[in-house]
């Protein structure tokens, strides 16, 4: 059986994992003051099972969480992963809510953005739910707008909508109806 880091060397690249590693924040809006988990708070339950893909190095906005009563689990790759902070084996697991904030706008190529789609897809159960932003900055893929997210997202869930940010900086809420697969 193939490692977490082995299965991540063959579907992202060094270079791609460097690009988006290299974007981690510790300051700034991240916490409390973050526009993401300000969203998962008002769209997910305390009692759900929530997973912070792309946490960053210091997972900070699931440490806040967490100090607010939520079940938050912390995943990241690369250089940034920490087994003390990250869980190594997040995405062989399903949840409630699935949440990413300033990870989209690093994917460096098209294909890169389609395995964290999937990714985010496969660890979202039926039912659950994805919310994640798209910021301006930094942006590392020149060809992906927040059209070509929306309708990404659109392939893989069958609602998603607006609920925040701009028009070409959208924080996007992505599900599908509790019946559907």
């Amino acid at each position: 059986m193939k490692s977490f880091k082995q299965f991540l060397s063959e579907v992202f690249s060094d270079a791609e994992m460097k690009v988006a590693n290299a974007t981690s924040r510790a300051k700034g809006a991240v916490g409390a003051k973050a526009l993401v988990p300000r969203y998962v708070r008002q769209l997910a339950s305390p009692d759900h099972k929530i997973l912070d893909f792309g946490a960053g190095r210091h997972a900070a906005h699931a440490s806040s969480l967490r100090d607010d009563g939520y079940h938050v689990t912390a995943h990241e790759f690369g250089s940034n992963q920490d087994e003390k902070l990250h869980d190594p084996k997040a995405l062989s697991r399903k949840y409630d809510t699935v949440y990413a904030s300033n990870v989209l706008n690093t994917q460096s190529s098209r294909e890169m953005m389609g395995h964290t789609l999937d990714q985010i897809r496969h660890a979202t159960k039926k039912g659950g739910q994805f919310i994640g932003n798209f910021p301006m900055s930094p942006r590392k893929a020149e060809d992906i707008d927040h059209e070509y997210l929306h309708d990404e997202l659109a392939k893989r869930f069958k609602n998603v909508r607006r609920i925040g940010g701009t028009k070409k900086a959208p924080v996007f809420h992505a599900y599908d109806d509790k019946e559907d697969k």
